[in-house]
């Protein structure tokens, strides 16, 4: 997942809920990383897709990309 990605959802999801449901990432971090434009870290990449992922699959959405 990219910055631009994350920033695009932003009207759609509430970024720190998300956050506060992901192990090791800080959410203010994270926010602010948002405002800011800078870029995610490979690890906070992946477990921000994965989580998204989850919660896309249980509300019966499905996460692909194009």
């Amino acid at each position: 997942m990219t910055i631009n990605e994350l920033q695009s959802l932003k009207p759609y999801l509430k970024i720190s809920a998300l956050a506060d449901e992901i192990e090791g990432i800080n959410k203010h971090t994270l926010l602010s990383k948002v405002r800011r434009g800078t870029e995610l870290t490979i690890v906070e990449s992946d477990k921000l897709e994965a989580k998204l992922g989850e919660v896309l699959t249980h509300a019966g959405f499905s996460l692909a990309r194009e």
